[in-house]
């Protein structure tokens, strides 16, 4: 049986070079980074402004592995879906 906590996933602000970027996130499974989502910089007034991808490292990400949102709670949830998918169709060795 799977414990509950395994599939909890946790945001972590991005740093590059020991910079934190705003409204920038790596979602976390199990201390593994397996994605990102962002909040996108000039994207037009009535647009999803933030994105998201389902990214496990040595594996292509096709383009049904990201997606938009209006916001990041939408991202957060649209996220969880995709990963529930992706995380169905991997081992624990391919990951």
């Amino acid at each position: 049986m799977t414990d509950p906590d395994d599939e909890i996933l946790h945001l972590r602000p991005t740093r590059i070079n020991g910079e934190r970027f705003a409204d920038d996130y790596q979602v976390i499974w199990q201390d593994l980074p397996i994605g990102r989502i962002l909040k996108q910089d000039g994207i037009p007034s009535g647009r999803p402004a933030w994105w998201f991808g389902v990214d496990v490292y040595g594996k292509p990400q096709p383009p049904d592995n990201r997606g938009t949102g209006a916001t990041l709670k939408e991202c957060q949830t649209n996220f969880k879906a995709v990963w529930a998918r992706v995380r169905a169709e991997l081992s624990y060795d391919d990951i």
